[in-house]
């Protein structure tokens, strides 16, 4: 099976629309096994498009889409025939076009558009157990949280280093992103409540969810826009010789 050069170039249009700009040439090796799992192409055409993403030719291409010239730079670069130089330059010729390129660069950044001008939903289930000599106690703590992300929420570290990685990240990786962080920070919290005192066991109902989802808005740039939530704490679970009881 031969592939054209524009199924080529679309199979690659669609993995940088998906992993950003340098997903190409981070890492070449994961193009090829896909072009081939996918049967993109032969394994011919794909070991020859593997040896040119690990060239300066997709740099070229980016800045310059001339046929002859990308099809000179190929054959001199990645010593391959004249007739698959012409090929691999129509790929890139074709991936790397004004309207590609004009489409990308409307891509840059916008899920984290679409992420800031939204709201900001999840919902949290917290689990933590107090435990002392002859038995335990059981916390929970559910709540639904919505949030409207502020334009701070942008400047986090991690997650800029995300976006320069793949500026195309969609809202709903920021999404997932920071809700990790939230529901990871929640749980550490009540975690602590719980295990605070050895001596008298906690009472989840009055865990201050309010209070630290407040803490970890404005450090992260959120307002809060509401949270309805709710805990409760078992019976004090005795334990023998013989378990639990």
């Amino acid at each position: 099976m031969t592939a054209s050069p524009e199924t080529i170039a679309e199979k690659l249009a669609s993995i940088i629309d998906e992993k950003g700009p340098s997903a190409l040439t981070d890492d070449p090796y994961g193009v090829y096994q896909k072009i081939l799992s996918e049967k993109t192409a032969d394994r011919r055409t794909a070991g020859a498009l593997l040896h040119v993403l690990v060239s300066s030719v997709p740099v070229l291409a980016q800045k310059n889409q001339d046929a002859e010239e990308l099809s000179a730079a190929v054959k001199k670069e990645c010593c391959l025939t004249k007739a698959m130089a012409d090929r691999m330059a129509e790929v890139f010729s074709l991936l790397y076009s004004e309207e590609n390129r004009d489409g990308w660069k409307k891509m840059d950044r916008d899920g984290l558009r679409e992420f800031l001008a939204g709201e900001f939903m999840t919902r949290w289930e917290g689990e933590a157990d107090w435990e002392r000599e002859g038995g335990s106690v059981h916390c929970t703590f559910n709540a639904d949280i919505v949030l409207k992300p502020l334009e701070k929420a942008s400047e986090d570290r991690e997650l800029l280093e995300l976006l320069k990685k793949n500026p195309f990240m969609p809202a709903d990786d920021i999404h997932s992103y920071f809700e990790k962080k939230l529901l990871e920070y929640l749980d550490s919290e009540f975690e602590d409540y719980c295990s605070d005192d050895d001596y008298y066991p906690p009472v989840a109902e009055d865990f201050g969810v309010d209070y630290y989802l407040a803490k970890w808005c404005k450090s992260c740039g959120f307002e809060v826009v509401s949270c309805d939530g709710s805990g409760d704490t078992s019976d004090f679970e005795y334990e023998g010789r013989y378990g639990r009881y």
